[in-house]
């Protein structure tokens, strides 16, 4: 039987957003910031829940959801894992003004890449990775 890997988590370990949901509800699920997203920061994992019209219960159900994902990451072989982080191209965060290709490493403002519809160094520093 093969050991798990201690893990340790902390609040630091995790990005929380709260948004509003649409749909059905009414103006309590519309009006409201009550869907939650969480993101585990080192691993990229994200996960969101819109069900409950509660705040708590969202947020609860994320959190065990997200963390069985985190867990099933970390309990895979290292192959497993590689494999995964290689199925990510690149990550587009406009709130943060960034966009990231996993391959080379390079960053670079979301105005420059999407905006401005400006990809080619993105691709060319994935190329010089190859």
């Amino acid at each position: 039987m093969q050991m798990l890997p201690e893990i340790h988590l902390t609040k630091k370990d995790f990005k929380l957003e709260w948004f509003s949901g649409t749909g059905g509800g009414g103006q309590h699920r519309n009006k409201h910031a009550n869907c939650c997203r969480i993101t585990h920061i080192e691993t990229g994992l994200r996960i969101q829940c819109t069900k409950h019209k509660e705040r708590v219960a969202n947020q609860k159900e994320a959190f065990t959801n997200l963390a069985r994902l985190v867990i099933a990451y970390y309990s895979a072989p290292t192959a497993a894992r590689r494999q995964f982080d290689e199925d990510r191209v690149r990550t587009y965060h406009e709130p943060r003004n960034e966009v990231l290709d996993h391959a080379s490493g390079l960053r670079m403002t979301y105005q420059k890449v999407v905006t401005k519809n400006n990809l080619g160094p993105m691709i060319e520093a994935r190329l010089q990775e190859q």
